[in-house]
């Protein structure tokens, strides 16, 4: 070995063992490889990975083609094909779009679009949970950081008040034609599974973005193949053909293959294709690729498609509910499902349109101790933890393939773990209920966690000592004097929504801070003098 790779080696090992030591897990990608259980955590929404149809639908195909396997090339050289063009076509035609360009990938499609489409002259308006393929390409892009405007997740408030500073600040450049504002969201999101205000975003654009000035961007990956009219997904749901400018759906998930569709005009195909590196340096989808999406459409737009969605809602509100009731019991210190209660909005609009998001999250500061369990008992199940969410989650996904008798028995194993874990706190004198502060890994403070007796804090003098980098207006911290515990770190631009509340305490947002609250707030339309608390620093 070189001195080089040595230096290398142990500088890479180095970061591997802080990233231990802070709490992060290790991932690895040795197994579990076949999970002997049912399947309650692939994004294999409608079970097609595994479905005999599909099978007998590609093998059918396979047989009778000349091309099979490699595709040789990218798009541009050798690996093109008129199978390629005439699936991008038929997808436009599925989807009802002006032109369709394939892609690898989601997160390549995300890339693609977002790194090469937007100007300089123009400003990007996005939800501050979009996937982070999309943030990628945006940095990659044209985009200057300061006309990036990050709005508080599913808030039409707030998207309307970074929509309206952004036009004040650059509305003379826009109306002259020089800049466009792109908007950036997804349908459903998949770490919560809650779905986007779509519609009221959609209305607050065409209200104040001069009319051919906006470019509206849908993320539709955990929508495609399971909701809207054959399948076409939440756009198309909702009767928003025309209204959005462009959407990527992905055909690795419900869809049961890989690789994804960009859904746009031909003027963005046809640049797209000129200038986008990710795009015309990237081998194509071997043929083969081609002749299973085929068959995957074939399904997802037919008789068995409806079928399976019908199966797939069914199972949903049958594990949802069953899942809530079984975990009530129990205090959100040990595991909560997502609290739908803090956006009524969100929730009355699922209802309204009978929507149910195959995305359970589990929510637990044990998540990674649960996650364990759960694979001891066979399952493949996976902890979803910072810096990829706020709040440590196994995330559970139901499937058209599940039944019944799969879901008492998945649940049934979810409440052994919980019983075991409330057991274990009470033998070790840890109060059930107490809260314990959310704990996430800090930018510049040291982490610990804190469990402690709300009665301690109740109606107590509470300033907190926020760091200027963090907060909004640096001013403001100058009149906020640093208390004995050294309260700190709230994440900047977000204090304003307390997303989770499992046995994190939330304190008014006054100047100063003067009374510190326990629980969660009565109703959402208090949420915005709220602000969750993160971390704590120094000794209690």
């Amino acid at each position: 070995m070189s001195a080089q790779e040595t230096a290398l080696t142990k500088c890479l090992d180095n970061i591997l063992t802080r990233r231990k030591q802070s709490g992060l897990p290790l991932l690895a990608i040795d197994g579990p490889f076949v999970s002997p259980t049912p399947d309650f955590f692939s994004n294999d929404y409608l079970s097609l990975s595994t479905s005999p149809l599909l099978r007998e639908r590609f093998l059918s195909k396979a047989l009778s083609v000349p091309r099979l396997f490699g595709s040789t090339g990218t798009r541009l050289a050798t690996g093109n094909s008129e199978g390629y063009r005439a699936l991008e076509e038929r997808l436009a035609h599925f989807f009802q779009s002006p032109d369709a360009l394939l892609c690898t990938s989601g997160c390549v499609a995300n890339e693609v679009f977002w790194s090469t489409v937007p100007q300089p002259g123009d400003v990007l308006i996005f939800d501050q949970l979009v996937h982070s393929s999309i943030r990628e390409g945006v940095r990659l892009s044209h985009i200057p950081k300061d006309k990036q405007y990050k709005f508080r997740h599913n808030s039409v408030t707030a998207f309307k008040q970074c929509l309206e500073d952004a036009l004040k600040k650059y509305h003379a450049q826009i109306v002259q034609g020089s800049g466009t504002v792109f908007v950036a969201i997804e349908s459903v999101y998949s770490m919560d599974g809650d779905f986007s205000p779509l519609e009221d975003i959609v209305r607050t654009v065409e209200e104040l973005v001069p009319k051919g000035h906006a470019h509206i961007c849908v993320d539709e990956a955990h929508s495609s193949g399971i909701f809207g009219p054959d399948g076409r997904g939440y756009v198309a749901l909702l009767g928003l053909k025309g209204r959005i400018h462009t959407m990527m759906h992905t055909l690795g998930k419900a869809w049961g293959h890989r690789g994804a569709v960009l859904l746009t005009s031909p003027t963005v195909h046809k640049y797209l294709v000129n200038y986008a590196k990710a795009f015309g340096y990237t081998t194509a989808m071997a043929h083969m690729d081609v002749h299973v999406i085929n068959s995957c459409l074939d399904i997802i737009s037919g008789p068995k498609g409806q079928e399976l969605r019908n199966k797939l809602s069914h199972i949903v509100q049958y594990a949802q509910t069953h899942l809530g009731n079984a975990l009530r019991p129990f205090p959100a210190q040990i595991i909560t499902l997502t609290p739908a209660d803090l956006d009524r909005a969100a929730a009355q609009r699922s209802a309204e349109l009978k929507l149910y998001s195959p995305v359970i999250p589990l929510l637990s500061p044990h998540a990674v101790e649960l996650s364990h369990y759960l694979i001891d008992c066979g399952y493949n199940a996976s902890a979803v933890t910072y810096p990829v969410v706020k709040v440590s989650r196994v995330r559970v996904i139901v499937h058209a393939g599940n039944t019944q008798a799969e879901v008492d028995r998945f649940v049934e194993k979810v409440v052994e773990w919980a019983t075991t874990k409330n057991q274990t706190l009470n033998q070790e004198g840890k109060l059930v209920g107490r809260p314990s502060l959310i704990t996430i890994m800090p930018r510049i403070a040291q982490t610990m966690i804190l469990e402690y007796s709300p009665s301690a804090y109740a109606n107590v003098e509470c300033n907190l000592a926020i760091s200027p980098l963090l907060f909004p207006d640096p001013m403001v911290c100058k009149k906020l004097p640093t208390y004995r515990d050294r309260l700190t770190y709230l994440e900047n631009h977000e204090y304003g929504q307390p997303r989770y509340n499992y046995g994190g305490i939330l304190i008014r947002r006054f100047t100063p801070i003067t009374c510190c609250h326990v629980g969660q707030p009565p109703d959402r339309d208090g949420a915005s003098e709220y602000c969750d608390l993160r971390e704590i620093c120094s000794a209690h």
